[in-house]
């Protein structure tokens, strides 16, 4: 690497860093705030208007977290680069439907999106086992298999073909099935009805999995027409409403554990930036990703504790034997997959496959000391 690149590297990390730290203890400036120089700053290396002007769609509304923290992005990306980019953020559905985003974001249509990339999964089908994976890997599995064992790599060779550059991973934390009927096992679920991205375990209960997009969601699931419906972590639940018109709400997550949201961008939007822009760019994203994880869990936290002391909701935890063969039914799935697809699929599992294998008794061995413990037994007190 030059020198030059190597002052540019560290001025954009110096940048990105004092940002953050100094949003730390206080609630992020709004987009109206931070999106203006502050008066003392006029003229003092400001730009007066946008070198470019980008658009990127995200799959969320604009009262979510989620939203909000592309927003956030945005705004340090603005701040960074004094005004030279400048990224709007708009959402779900305002330029194209929620399941056309990364089509639309590989033609031009807008520069950016973030999104379930397994919408693509038409146009690269090894999108769906990359991002979301029936009793898979958790957040952590996924986000090591990722960064340290070639994940990202080869997700990227599936974003190619949709002219897409990866920038980062939003991997979500535990999410939760809200449902009409208290389900404790798989094997409870026989003929019942449930919206999910990823039908295919299901489909070996005898339990009709229905794909729907995030806008038919509540309706679906508020008329009846699904039993039980899963679309996220128990704050973004609340936030669609479904909270509001169920009478359970039932873990683990074993439909698509700990999901993956994808940033990208446009290859031909990315390569027209400069390099000290683009590190800008992509490191504001970056920060996002751990926050968007643990906010997330925390505010589902809070949720928790307030519903069930109102008693609105019963919460459920299946039994565990009940994933020990259904686990087992989805190794035969992934294998069928591998065989069928072929390419980037095969690749993508095996690589997955090889990763659990060295992860997973580590992770077992190596647990937290409180596993299997009882939260009272956590703490060390009732509280």
């Amino acid at each position: 690497m030059s020198l030059q690149k190597r002052k540019i590297r560290i001025l954009a990390v110096l940048a990105i860093l004092c940002l953050t730290a100094a949003g730390c203890g206080g609630a992020p400036a709004s987009p109206s705030a931070s999106a203006t120089p502050p008066a003392a700053a006029a003229g003092d290396g400001w730009y007066d208007a946008p070198e470019w002007s980008w658009r990127m769609q995200v799959i969320h509304t604009t009262g979510q977290d989620d939203f909000k923290q592309n927003q956030e992005a945005a705004d340090l990306i603005y701040q960074a680069t004094r005004g030279r980019m400048k990224i709007e953020i708009v959402p779900n559905g305002t330029i194209v439907p929620s399941t056309e985003g990364f089509q639309a974001c590989g033609e031009g249509v807008m520069e950016m999106h973030n999104s379930w990339a397994m919408y693509a999964k038409g146009v690269e089908y090894s999108l769906l086992p990359m991002t979301t994976q029936g009793l898979g890997m958790d957040a952590i599995d996924r986000y090591t298999w990722l960064y340290c064992a070639g994940g990202e790599e080869i997700l990227q060779e599936a974003l190619d073909k949709l002219n897409v550059k990866l920038l980062a991973n939003e991997i979500w934390g535990t999410e939760v099935m809200m449902s009409k009927k208290p389900f404790q096992s798989l094997e409870d679920m026989n003929g019942a009805k449930m919206r999910t991205s990823d039908p295919r375990l299901l489909a070996t209960y005898n339990i009709g999995g229905i794909t729907l997009p995030l806008e038919e969601v509540f309706t679906a699931f508020s008329t009846g027409t699904v039993d039980s419906a899963e679309f996220g972590h128990l704050r973004y639940d609340k936030d669609l409403g479904l909270v509001d018109v169920s009478n359970y709400a039932i873990w683990p997550d074993f439909w698509n554990g700990h999901f993956d949201t994808t940033v990208v961008v446009n290859k031909d939007a990315w390569n027209s930036l400069p390099a000290d822009i683009q590190l800008i760019v992509e490191m504001a994203f970056k920060s996002m990703e751990h926050k968007h994880l643990f906010l997330s869990q925390y505010d589902s936290a809070l949720d928790y504790r307030d519903l069930t002391e109102s008693g609105k909701l019963e919460f459920i935890r299946m039994d565990p034997e009940t994933f020990v063969q259904g686990r087992q039914r989805m190794y035969e799935i992934e294998k069928q997959d591998m065989e069928q697809y072929g390419g980037l699929t095969e690749k993508a599992y095996q690589s997955m496959h090889d990763f659990m294998e060295l992860w997973y008794p580590y992770k077992t061995i190596s647990a937290w000391w409180g596993t299997g413990l009882t939260a009272d037994e956590q703490l060390g007190y009732t509280p």
